[in-house]
């Protein structure tokens, strides 16, 4: 009998695809592409240049934005994939701690330029003058709750894009190397 096809069915996502199969991929290739020293470097590039963005752009409105490390914690998560090629745990551990790390680094640097600008005087005149008094009144005062919540969801984000996207096959070919049974 001859059987129609549904025009709901998705031809991409259910249709077999001959060019491709699970034989085909090397999953030790995909485990040896891990790189956790490119990681690194990577989620250490994006935090400079996403503290540098965040403060010239303070400095250029006059204003602190806190939202700014949940763009840092994009891009590093971003970053730390594109960088590590990371499967397992450790990358996106990797991305949330440089996440909060830049959060912290980052809203310091920014409050401690725009106070500088304050005073007319330099940020790194203003560096001499930190003490750990200063410290605790900016976690207290400027960074404080709101600061923490988004520094969080900061590290949250950059730990959920830091992991590599595998296609289906790849999945597949994965957990047939570690062992586990696939569906």
């Amino acid at each position: 009998m001859n059987e129609t096809k549904s025009i709901l069915r998705l031809r991409k996502k259910h249709a077999a695809d001959p060019q491709q199969s699970v034989a085909k991929i090397d999953a030790q290739a995909l485990l040896d592409e891990q790189s956790l020293s490119r990681a690194t470097l990577g989620a250490l590039f994006a935090l400079v240049i996403v503290n540098a963005l965040w403060v010239y752009f303070s400095l250029l409105f006059d204003r602190f934005y806190p939202w700014g490390s949940i763009i840092q914690g994009f891009m590093i998560g971003r970053a730390v994939r594109h960088f590590g090629k990371g499967i397992n745990w450790r990358f996106p551990l990797l991305a949330a701690v440089f996440a909060f790390a830049g959060a912290l680094i980052g809203s310091f640097v920014v409050s401690l330029n725009l106070t500088a600008r304050e005073f007319s005087t330099s940020a790194f005149a203003l560096v001499n003058e930190v003490s750990w008094y200063t410290i605790e009144t900016f976690m207290t005062r400027d960074f404080g709750r709101v600061g923490l919540i988004y520094a969080l969801t900061a590290a949250v984000l950059a730990a959920f894009f830091a992991n590599r996207r595998l296609d289906q096959y790849a999945e597949v070919a994965l957990r047939k190397r570690q062992g586990r049974n696939p569906k």
